[in-house]
């Protein structure tokens, strides 16, 4: 059976209906139903007219056709054998379009892309977010831009790190990233709908860090000073330093003690984290 229009909610619930498929909550399944949100990510997606794009979660295809139209390479991923199956028929017959069953969280970029930079495209389901969040840090180097549709909350908190409303997962983000807030995304534009409302984000992944300490260091001192964001930064380097040296790299990062770990900027963080790093064991 063809399918009309992928953003049609009548149409979206029919092929569902038809392929015997109901949408996981466990897997976070909600469908895009909203031309003006397509045209948006498709927007987005033109301004750096990539030739390869890596869809996580391809789900029923609606923007995976629109995609090939763009670019001359997506790999389209989803884990889901059902949708698989209904992906073989909106998107298996278009040329440009290599669908992949898996897990995103063990896709291999460099049998896949040979380590060139790829442009992301992904609905992101709340659930998670953040392990696919670490999972686009931790292969950069093969990503050149990552367009998500994420829980709106989420991408907010990561858009005010570092800072007092953003997070340690937000931090490691922004470490490596510029992110552009591009358009809220009201949950009746998906299907089933969604508790909550979405937001369309971008990350430009960055040619250097935003810190020159060590990795390790640095984001073990993130770690510690957001675990205990409440406690002045002299009480929440405890953990990580012993007490009588506490005052001494305070005092050589030029960071007051009384303040708040959460309001440091990445120069403070990475200050921080250069002065603790002589204490450091050497291997």
């Amino acid at each position: 059976m063809p399918v009309e229009d992928l953003t049609s909610r009548k149409e979206v619930a029919s092929l569902l209906r038809l392929a015997g498929v109901h949408p996981s909550k466990r897997l976070g399944q909600n469908f895009l139903v909203d031309r003006t949100v397509l045209d948006a990510i498709l927007a987005e997606v033109k301004r750096v007219a990539p030739r390869e794009i890596l869809e996580i979660g391809a789900g029923l295809g609606t923007v995976t056709c629109e995609l090939a139209r763009i670019a001359p390479r997506v790999v389209a991923v989803e884990v889901d054998r059902r949708l698989v199956q209904i992906l073989e028929r909106t998107v298996g017959n278009l040329k440009s379009v290599e669908i992949q069953r898996q897990d995103f969280l063990s896709f291999n970029f460099a049998t896949t892309f040979d380590d060139r930079r790829t442009f992301v495209v992904g609905n992101i389901p709340y659930r998670i977010t953040s392990p696919i969040l670490k999972r686009l840090v931790e292969k950069r180097e093969s990503i050149s831009h990552a367009l998500l549709l994420t829980q709106s909350k989420v991408a907010k908190k990561i858009a005010a790190s570092p800072g007092p409303d953003g997070t340690a997962l937000g931090v490691l983000v922004r470490a490596y990233a510029d992110l552009s807030l591009i358009r809220p995304i009201a949950k009746e534009c998906f299907y089933p709908v969604p508790k909550v409302d979405s937001i369309l984000w971008r990350l430009s992944f960055l040619a250097h860090p935003r810190f020159s300490a060590s990795q390790e260091v640095f984001f073990t001192v993130v770690r510690a000073l957001y675990g205990k964001r409440r406690k002045m930064i002299r009480h929440a380097l405890r953990d990580l330093l012993p007490i009588e040296r506490i005052a001494e790299v305070l005092s050589t990062a030029g960071i007051d003690p009384t303040a708040r770990g959460e309001g440091l900027t990445f120069q403070q963080l990475d200050r921080l984290a250069l002065a603790i790093t002589p204490s450091q064991p050497q291997p």
